[in-house]
């Protein structure tokens, strides 16, 4: 009985540092930068591009974005995130 229940101990905390693991194994690349917009009078679909890459500043990346007229050419797909591709955020500063 003894060693079922140790069995079972050792089989729950491999699989907590198993999902622990895998968290922190995920990368995340932040990029911030201004956004230059379309004129307010603008009415109609309209997508953000960046514009410009900056120099990296303090070890962050910077961009500037542009908001641009018209249906995104290139959507985003939403899929489950793929092992060893960074995680991108976009900060946009208006």
């Amino acid at each position: 009985m003894r060693t079922g229940r140790m069995r079972g101990k050792l089989l729950s905390r491999l699989e907590r540092l198993e999902v622990r693991t895998a968290v922190a194994s995920r990368q995340i690349k932040i990029r911030l930068g201004n956004l230059k917009r379309l004129p307010g009078d603008y009415v109609g679909e309209r997508h953000t591009v960046v514009a410009k890459h900056l120099p990296s500043q303090n070890g962050q990346e910077w961009v500037e974005f542009e908001e641009v007229p018209g249906p995104d050419p290139n959507p985003p797909e939403f899929q489950e995130h793929k092992r060893g591709l960074p995680t991108l955020i976009s900060v946009m500063f208006v």
